[in-house]
């Protein structure tokens, strides 16, 4: 019973009944149009959809004349359908085999059903991907531009403005003009980042809020800066960000059922891999004949 149990919950046990689900489910709707490759059905149900798709798009149903056009659309895509698989039209095409590909993916996706997972687990995958999670640290500065091209001594000039800031001056009064803001509240450090440069920011997060410091030095030239606000990074409790954690999860644990469901399929082929012709025109020996257990996948 237990054996019987686990074969029950293998994905591929799944896709393969859905399949046959499928297959049983056309031959019983195409009744003996699916043996006369010459005849084509255009079903109550089909035209029901054509009818509420139109109405959907248009916001009012088809004409007659409008329906019998979407109909006869139908039926000459489904003439080309056939006898461009009849010329085997649809082999070796690549745009064809990734559509196919993309269907049975979808397929597996739906197939891939994932319990609904607790506080545990979605702890413990916390946990175990803190990169996916961490909180960036945030800071609140002001900050007075020092234009290089205007200064000869860089640090001179920037010991007797921070004096001047420390007495009180406002920062408006004391630098260079600018077209960066002069205040930023909680900015990330990739924003910060993104606007000043890798090192500033990293130094930039680390000071301690109340008192102006610098110079601190971008692409741009120097900066007085004074931190008024600073949160460290960090990782989240799992109550602050649960969906994003499940969603993460469920998508991981949907991808290893699909990895594993590929993995069985692939089992069942050998696979060679010629590679190409010589500069003497022959082929060498093939670069892979195996089977996934043979090759260590």
């Amino acid at each position: 019973m237990k054996r019987l149990i686990s074969l029950v919950r293998e994905p591929l046990v799944h896709f393969l009944l859905i399949g046959a689900g499928l297959f049983l489910l056309f031959n019983v709707t195409s009744g003996p149009a699916g043996d006369q490759p010459d005849r084509i059905v255009v079903t109550s149900g089909q035209v029901k959809e054509m009818e509420a798709k139109f109405t959907r798009t248009w916001m009012r149903p088809p004409t007659k004349e409008e329906l019998a056009g979407l109909i006869e659309t139908y039926v000459r895509d489904e003439i080309y359908y056939r006898e461009a698989v009849a010329m085997g039209l649809d082999r070796n095409d690549p745009t064809i085999r990734q559509r196919m590909r993309l269907k049975l993916e979808f397929l597996l996706e739906d197939l891939s059903t994932v319990a609904e997972p607790g506080d545990d687990v979605l702890t413990a995958y916390l946990q175990e991907h803190p990169d996916k999670f961490q909180m960036e640290a945030r800071a609140s500065f002001r900050q007075v531009y020092l234009n290089p091209t205007k200064r000869q001594n860089m640090e001179a000039d920037a010991t007797h403005m921070l004096a001047r800031l420390k007495r009180g001056a406002a920062p408006e009064s004391v630098g260079d003009s600018t077209l960066m803001q002069g205040e930023y509240r909680m900015a990330t450090r990739s924003d910060i980042a993104g606007q000043f440069g890798e090192p500033f920011a990293r130094q930039l997060v680390t000071l301690a809020p109340g008192t102006w410091t610098g110079p601190l030095y971008s692409g741009l030239g120097g900066h007085l800066v004074k931190v008024t606000e600073r949160e460290e990074g960090r990782l989240p409790e799992l109550a602050e960000i649960r969906d994003q954690v499940e969603r993460e999860y469920l998508a991981q644990r949907r991808q290893e059922l699909k990895d594993t469901t590929y993995q069985k399929l692939r089992a069942g082929y050998e696979v060679v891999v010629e590679p190409p012709a010589s500069a003497e025109g022959r082929s060498g020996e093939a670069i892979a004949a195996s089977r996934p257990e043979e090759s260590g996948q």
